[in-house]
């Protein structure tokens, strides 16, 4: 029961932020591994900010909108505050997380490609992350939404690949033009001990690296925190990286939409309800 009721607290102090305009998100740079200095985008890490001023992050409450089908509406929400961002920085480049559940839903379809569509003259400054929380390759909308969004002119990211649902099947059963590795691997890689010798974890990264370059021109590894890490990512064929070793962002968010007018039954009922309440 206790687990239910905060279940219910976070999923509705998340809903009443979006309402607030107290979403937003940081900024983390993914730079080539060539040229550091060089940045392919930067990706957009949802933040809360509680009425008290304290930050929750996306890690925080992602999960339990997954499980209340909720996770569209903050797709959206943060889709909406990256257009913002972009028609303000004419020469920024974003990249913007989409769950593979807003796909399943013929309405929540059409509603995410009607705000794709709607904003196409950013489409070039935009990549969109597919996260899996469903496998991706048994969707059968999945391709035809990726093509959809690919035609507008936004390219698109399967994030996360060799964890989850993320499996060889999904790179192959629809078309990207970047595939993110997960931290766990280069974690792995750099860890020491077993596995270590001939055809170890250095050598797994190292095909991991090859299959999805097989598939597309990008290959970014996410969670780079050392020099070492980011020799052997280079090492192993990646084309860009990910991490605080290069871009630490911030836990305030950098950027919050306006907020939006709040029904006076809603704000009666919310009080001061904050996600860890």
């Amino acid at each position: 029961m206790e687990h239910l009721r905060r279940f219910d607290r976070v999923v509705g102090a998340v809903t009443q932020a979006m309402r607030e305009g107290r979403i937003g998100f940081s900024l983390q740079q993914v730079n080539a591994v060539d040229d550091t200095g060089e940045v392919l985008y930067s990706e957009c890490l949802g933040r809360l900010v509680e009425r008290d001023g304290a930050v929750r992050t996306s890690e925080e409450f992602t999960a339990f909108l997954e499980a209340s089908g909720r996770v569209a509406s903050f797709d959206r929400y943060m889709l909406g505050l990256a257009f913002e961002w972009l028609d303000c920085n004419p020469s920024g480049v974003l990249g913007c997380d989409i769950s593979a559940g807003n796909i399943l839903d013929e309405n929540t379809w059409s509603e995410l490609y009607d705000l794709l569509s709607r904003n196409r003259e950013m489409a070039s400054r935009l990549v969109l992350e597919i996260t899996e929380c469903l496998p991706l390759a048994t969707l059968p909308m999945a391709a035809e939404f990726i093509e959809g969004a690919r035609e507008l002119g936004y390219r698109i990211a399967l994030d996360s690949f060799g964890t989850g649902h993320s499996t060889p099947e999904s790179l192959l059963s629809v078309p990207v033009d970047i595939v993110k590795l997960d931290a766990f691997f280069i974690g792995r890689g750099q860890s020491g001990g077993k596995g270590q010798g001939k055809g170890g974890s250095k050598g797994f990264l190292h095909h991991l690296v090859g299959l999805a370059s097989c598939v597309a021109p990008t290959v970014v590894v996410d969670g780079i925190e050392t020099y070492g890490q980011l020799e052997a990512v280079k090492k192993a064929g990646a084309t860009h990286v990910q991490g605080f070793l290069l871009s630490e962002p911030t836990l305030y968010p950098v950027y919050c939409g306006q907020p939006a007018p709040l029904p006076a039954a809603i704000r009666r009922s919310a009080g001061s309800r904050q996600l860890h309440s």
